[in-house]
């Protein structure tokens, strides 16, 4: 039952995610922005290294959620193992 709400809740942010609008254009006008000012050329690094967080975030909420659920599906499994050896 776990699983089926895990797979709906997955399909409903892929639904989500595939119709969103395209927001590519925003990350090409703030990078001329910032290069246009000399304050702006020293932010330009910290804005790359905040765009690449937002790209890794999502990753590792998803493989922290899939180790949780692999971990406790192998801990089951193995408190079958056991019930059964007895």
């Amino acid at each position: 039952m776990k699983l089926r709400a895990a797979a709906l809740a997955l399909l409903i942010a892929a639904v989500l995610a595939v119709t969103a609008p395209p927001a590519a254009a925003q990350c090409a006008m703030c990078k001329t922005a910032l290069t246009s000012s000399p304050e702006g050329r020293g932010l330009a690094g910290h804005l790359n290294h905040a765009i690449l967080m937002m790209v890794f975030a999502p990753y590792a909420v998803a493989g922290t959620v899939a180790g949780v659920l692999f971990r406790r599906q192998i801990a089951a499994r193995v408190a079958r193992l056991l019930r059964r050896a007895r």
